[in-house]
């Protein structure tokens, strides 16, 4: 494994190719000396409130972690805390964090490709692709948005034996079964907005099934490496237990153990760091990865999440000053996770945690931290 401060070197080489980065590393340039040679630093009292910001939660202990804030081609990036609590081990900018619920973008990417694509319809019934699916009722598009009325796999009555014995992680065909197994009480109100990790789940079995790819392998293959996003990867903690990852899980200073729902894919999983979520937001301010047409039908509102939120496909949206943004944040055991991107400006941000002592970050205040 990479020691972490050249992690952080070759992933922020990985900017992109319009860095021409095999010239400027013929000139000695230091790694941030290539970034500005392409981003222009922010103004000395933007970056006092960036930095007094992320100094402030730290200090109150809301704040450990990796950031990085982009508006119209400035950039700041940096991190705070540790890594491992145990040894101290600090936190840097390069280290890959667990997306937690950022993962379902990626998934709904995956989707929107394989509809631009002609494989699937996204108002196609989900018991073409699953059909041991008993519930016959529910289409891809309401998977997408979480109308679905599904029950959440998370919070499902286990029968006693569901599990054989010595089964560490679950498959998403077990998700498939387990619903199955739910009585009514278990589902809400289908067509009406209720957050389900089993619709993310169900969609990267769809992905799978129809490319015939293991969904880990989607998404390395269409997105990570068409972003140039070359250490981000949906983890396999099979082969690589979660023990074994540089950055760890916390609440407050007890580390969060892997666990049996660690095994699906879809919902969560995927690791990456702020260099790479950035590659991924400049990559979809173009059409390589998916077309325009594909993006605003991704980026339309689907259903109301609260009284000025909306759920698109995949995405939540706000209109913030009059300004169109699309995100998700992310929570799963320790880690919190933040990736909006202004649509009507060119402005973004990734905030990604690895300790959940304390309240979320208000994400209001980061956007308003570009103004």
């Amino acid at each position: 494994m990479l020691k972490k401060g050249l992690l952080a070197v070759v992933l922020i080489l990985g900017l992109g190719s319009e860095l021409n980065l095999k010239a400027q590393q013929n000139k000695g340039l230091s790694t941030e000396q290539i970034i500005q040679s392409r981003y222009h630093s922010f103004s000395d009292s933007t970056r006092s409130k960036i930095d007094n910001f992320f100094n402030y939660h730290q200090q109150i202990g809301n704040f450990n972690g990796t950031y990085l804030m982009f508006s119209n081609d400035s950039i700041i990036y940096g991190s705070r805390g540790y890594a491992i609590y145990s040894n101290l081990d600090s936190v840097e900018p390069g280290d890959l964090f667990q997306l937690a619920s950022v993962s379902k973008i990626f998934t709904a990417m995956s989707v929107m490709m394989l509809n631009q694509d002609g494989y699937l319809n996204i108002d196609d019934s989900v018991h073409w692709y699953i059909p041991e699916l008993e519930n016959k009722g529910v289409t891809i598009r309401q998977l997408l948005s979480h109308t679905s009325g599904l029950p959440d796999y998370f919070y499902a009555d286990y029968p006693k034996g569901f599990f054989p014995e010595g089964q560490t992680h679950m498959t998403n065909e077990q998700v498939v079964e387990v619903i199955n197994l739910q009585g009514k009480r278990k589902y809400t109100k289908q067509g009406f907005y209720h957050y389900c990790n089993t619709n993310y789940a169900f969609l990267s079995l769809i992905v799978e099934r129809l490319s015939h790819k293991d969904f880990r392998t989607f998404v390395r293959d269409h997105i990570c490496k068409s972003a140039e996003m070359k250490y981000s990867h949906i983890a396999n903690f099979d082969s690589l237990p979660l023990v074994n990852y540089p950055v760890q899980g916390y609440n407050k200073w007890s580390v969060f153990d892997d666990n049996i729902f660690n095994g699906t894919t879809g919902d969560k999983g995927v690791y990456s760091n702020v260099f790479e979520m950035f590659m991924l937001d400049r990559a979809l301010k173009g059409s390589y990865i998916l077309h325009e047409a594909t993006k605003q039908e991704m980026w339309t509102p689907q259903t109301v999440t609260s009284s000025d939120g909306y759920y698109s496909l995949g995405w939540r949206i706000k209109y913030i000053d009059g300004k169109k943004w699309v995100f998700h944040n992310g929570w799963w055991k320790g880690f919190r996770t933040y990736f909006w991107r202004c649509l009507d400006d060119d402005k973004s941000f990734v905030v990604l945690t690895n300790n959940v002592d304390g309240r979320f970050l208000s994400t209001l205040q980061m956007v308003h931290l570009l103004d």
